[in-house]
């Protein structure tokens, strides 16, 4: 009996350790930064203003100031209660919450230094119609404001800010790069042609007006290197709408991938009630730079795993 009950309590032990070592295998996964699931921390960065076409009051920045301020943020890989999401971001969203670490969430102001209230509301990606191809998927944010910001003529009063911008993970990102280096190419070469022929010492001699017919050529000639010109630069301008930017390049872990995301410039926006249903109102850009997590966070991050 003594020899039975050692091997039963041998066994016990037996599976106790090989529970404890999946337990621990499953949870090093989870958080792990090649994790998928693991959170990722970010540095996002609010500059409040006016901006071109913004429907703002015509008094609402007029002065041209701008409001900085940077949140730091936890971003998570649990999903929002389907009744607590935002209809603008959409079912899917996960949390993001910001930290507030003695060096976020603070502004300077005519009254010295300021604190903003914020809490999280959730993120969301949404692919690209036809997917692929480099082209930029569209990163959603809603962070709740709980305080006003004010400096100067700029005012934002607490309500919902919206945040979004183009983002691409790691293989888009670099076929949106090659898609973008011919067009890049273009336009310089377009501006560099055109610089060249108004160059004073070696450009086009027929500028000089000593002969008004060969002179008038000249004008047409150039005329159409600008049109050229502009026309490359247009193409260009619509390309970095959906290709990354060659300053598109800080690349950080966020949830959803193994792969590293990079996150263009974006806008902020806030919802405003219309006769008519709704409609959005710029109120600024935004940014966003991957931070190293502390130890303190990563261990936070942890306690939220499920097994």
């Amino acid at each position: 009996r003594y020899v039975s009950n050692m091997s039963a309590v041998c066994l016990l032990l037996l599976l106790l350790s090989i529970l404890q070592h999946s337990c621990s295998a499953a949870f090093s996964t989870a958080t792990s930064p090649n994790s998928p699931w693991s959170a990722g921390a970010w540095r996002l960065d609010l500059n409040f203003g006016r901006e071109a076409g913004s429907e703002m009051p015509k008094e609402w920045g007029a002065s041209g100031a701008r409001l900085a301020l940077g949140v730091r943020v936890m971003v998570g890989s649990e999903a929002i209660l389907k009744q607590s999401v935002d209809p603008t971001v959409g079912n899917g969203a996960m949390v993001i919450e910001p930290i507030n670490d003695g060096k976020s969430l603070t502004y300077i102001n005519s009254k010295g230094e300021q604190t903003a209230e914020m809490t999280g509301g959730g993120w969301k990606i949404d692919l690209p119609q036809g997917g692929g191809k480099g082209l930029a998927s569209t990163l959603k944010i809603c962070l709740d404001l709980h305080n006003a910001l004010e400096r100067n003529d700029i005012t934002v009063s607490s309500d919902r800010l919206f945040l979004f911008a183009p983002c691409w993970r790691e293989e888009e990102y670099s076929r949106g790069n090659k898609a973008m280096t011919p067009i890049v190419a273009a336009a310089k070469e377009a501006q560099r042609v055109l610089e060249e022929q108004l160059e004073h010492e070696s450009g086009d001699r027929r500028l000089d007006g000593s002969d008004p017919i060969e002179t008038i050529a000249a004008y047409k000639d150039m005329a159409q290197l600008v049109a050229d010109r502009d026309e490359k630069k247009r193409r260009r301008r619509e390309a970095e709408k959906i290709f990354p930017k060659a300053t598109d390049n800080a690349m950080g872990h966020w949830p959803g991938s193994t792969e590293l995301l990079a996150v263009g410039p974006g806008n902020i926006l806030i919802k405003r009630r219309r006769l008519f249903g709704e409609e959005f109102q710029v109120i600024g850009k935004w940014s966003a730079v991957p931070v190293q997590q502390t130890s303190s966070e990563l261990s936070s991050s942890r306690s939220n795993v499920i097994i």
